[in-house]
C-alpha cells in the first residue's frame, strides 16, 4: 500500500524543520541569541527607494528574468532599485566568481576593497532583462547586497554536523569545480564552506551600514548528486539559517534558504506550491518568517530536465513569491535595529504522545500525528482485530517535534483497526475506524 510522511512542527536538527522566526530587539539577541520573544513582522516594502545590487550569475540571470522567475519586477514593485553582477564584471572578472569559496575573495582578500568599492558604486543592469525604477539617486551608494553561489555549489563533501574550519581554509578563494582535476573540488565540504562564512562575518560587522544577504545554492538534481552530497548541501543551509548568526551582535546580515524553498513543488516541475500550506518554505506566514519543512527531499524540485539542475521558471518564480516579503522583514528590523530571530525550542513537545488520527471514522487515507520532545527511533504500525500487521508505516529515527503521517488504506477492507506507537520506552494504541 502507498504512504506518504508529512512532518509538520518543529526540530532541532537540519531538517525536519517548521520554525517561526520572530523579530526581537538587539540588546536581546546580545544577551540571548535564541530569545524567542514574539514581535510581528513587518513585512511592507520601503516608502523610500532602497538601491539594491545582485551578485550572481547563471540562475541568478533567470530568477531576475521577466519572463522567467520575475524577481526583478517583484523588488522594482516593492521599491528596490536593483542592479546586478553577471559574468566578466569588475576588475579581475571578479564576477565570474560566485562560488562559495570566492566570497573570501570579494569580502576578505586581497583586492576586495576594489571589488566592493565599485560594487557600491554598480548602478548597471548586467542580465539586460528584467525590469526596474529608475536610479533615485546617482550618488547613493547600492544600500543592499545580495549575493548567490550556484547550484555545484551544493556538492559539498564531508558530513552534515562537521564543524567549520577555523584559521587557514584551503577553499579560500577556490572555484566549486577544479579544471585542473577535471572533478568537484574536494575542499568544497561542510567544514571548508561554514569557514567561508564565518570568514564573512569580520568584513561585515565593519560595514553595517550595508545589509548582505546571503542567498544560499539551489540543489541538484539526483542525477548530478547523491544522497550524502545532497544531505550535507541542506546541512550548510540550515545552519546558515539556524546557527551561523548565533553570536553575531549585529543585525546587518541575513540568510535566504534558496536551496530549500526549491525542494518542493506542486506536482511538477511546473508547478510550484507557494502559497500552499504543505512544502518546503521559506516565506513570510501568519506574521512571522516561517521556515517549514514538510517534504522529506534533498534534491531540486524543479529541475528543467533530469540532467539540467537549473531550476524551471515555475520554481524560480516560487522562490520570488517567497522571498521578497521576508527581503522586506530583514531591511525593516535592520533599519528599525532589530533582529530577524529563531524560535528555536518553545515550540517543541514537552512529553512523547501518538494523537487521535482524523478523520476518524475516514475513507480512503486518514493523518496520524504524533509529539517527540527528543530525537528517537519511531515504529508505527498498522493491525487488525485479529491481531495480523497490516502496515508497517514508519521505523526509522525522528527528531523532536510534532510529526505526520498519512496512512493511504485505499486496498483495505472496511472495518476497525489499530494503529501501535512505539517511541523510546513508550508505546500508545489507538483505534481506526474505516468506512468505504
Amino acid at each position: 500500500m502507498e504512504h506518504r510522511v508529512f512532518i509538520i512542527a518543529v526540530a532541532l536538527s537540519a531538517c525536519l524543520m517548521l520554525w517561526s522566526i520572530p523579530v526581537a530587539g538587539a540588546s536581546d539577541r546580545a544577551a540571548s541569541p535564541n530569545a524567542s520573544n514574539k514581535i510581528e513582522c513587518d513585512n511592507t516594502p520601503p516608502e523610500e527607494t532602497v538601491k539594491l545590487i545582485f551578485i550572481h550569475h547563471s540562475c541568478g540571470e533567470n530568477w531576475l528574468s521577466d519572463a522567467d522567475g520575475g524577481l526583478g519586477m517583484a523588488l522594482r514593485d516593492n521599491n528596490y532599485y536593483v542592479s546586478d553582477t553577471n559574468y566578466g564584471w569588475g576588475q579581475d572578472g571578479i564576477g565570474d566568481n560566485t562560488d562559495i569559496g570566492h566570497w573570501w575573495t570579494w569580502f576578505c582578500g586581497p583586492n576586495s576593497e576594489t571589488y566592493l568599492d565599485a560594487l557600491y558604486a554598480e548602478y548597471g543592469d548586467h542580465s539586460y532583462n528584467y525590469s526596474r525604477l529608475a536610479d533615485p539617486d546617482a550618488n547613493r551608494e547600492n544600500e543592499i547586497i545580495l549575493f548567490k553561489s550556484c547550484f555545484p555549489n551544493s556538492y559539498l563533501g564531508g558530513n552534515t554536523d562537521d564543524p567549520a574550519t577555523a584559521g587557514d581554509n584551503p577553499l579560500r578563494g577556490q572555484p566549486a569545480y577544479r579544471d585542473d582535476l577535471g572533478e568537484m573540488n574536494p575542499d568544497l565540504t561542510v567544514a571548508n564552506a561554514k569557514g567561508i562564512y564565518n570568514d564573512l562575518l569580520d568584513y561585515f560587522a565593519l560595514n553595517q551600514d550595508k545589509l548582505f544577504v546571503v542567498i544560499t545554492a539551489p540543489p541538484l538534481g539526483e542525477n548530478d548528486t547523491d544522497a550524502d552530497h545532497a544531505a550535507n548541501a541542506r546541512a550548510l543551509n540550515s545552519w546558515l539559517v539556524f546557527k551561523w548568526l548565533d553570536t553575531y551582535p549585529y543585525n546587518n546580515v541575513a540568510v535566504f534558504n534558496f536551496f530549500h524553498v526549491l525542494t518542493s513543488n506542486g506536482g511538477d516541475t511546473n508547478t510550484n506550491d507557494a502559497g500552499q500550506e504543505l512544502g518546503n518554505h521559506h516565506r513570510w506566514w501568519n506574521g512571522t518568517v516561517l521556515h517549514s519543512q514538510t517534504v522529506f527531499n534533498d534534491y531540486s524540485a524543479y529541475g528543467c530536465d533530469a540532467w539540467d539542475s537549473h531550476p524551471t521558471a515555475a520554481g524560480n518564480q516560487k522562490a520570488t513569491e517567497e522571498f521578497v516579503p521576508v527581503l522586506n522583514v530583514f531591511y525593516n528590523a535592520w533599519k528599525a535595529g532589530t533582529v530577524v530571530e529563531g524560535n528555536t525550542d518553545g515550540n517543541l513537545p514537552t512529553d512523547c504522545s501518538l494523537e487521535q488520527n482524523y478523520p476518524n471514522p475516514f475513507n480512503a487515507s486518514t493523518r496520524i500525528r504524533f509529539n517527540l520532545p527528543r530525537t528517537t527511533v519511531v515504529k508505527l504500525r498498522v493491525y487488525d482485530l485479529l491481531g495480523k500487521e497490516i502496515e508497517l508505516l514508519l521505523s526509522e529515527k525522528r527528531q523532536a517535534g510534532i510529526h505526520e503521517v498519512v496512512w493511504n488504506a485505499k486496498d483495505a477492507p472496511s472495518g476497525i483497526y489499530l494503529i501501535r506507537f512505539e517511541a523510546g520506552d513508550y508505546t500508545k494504541t489507538k483505534k481506526l475506524i474505516l468506512q468505504k
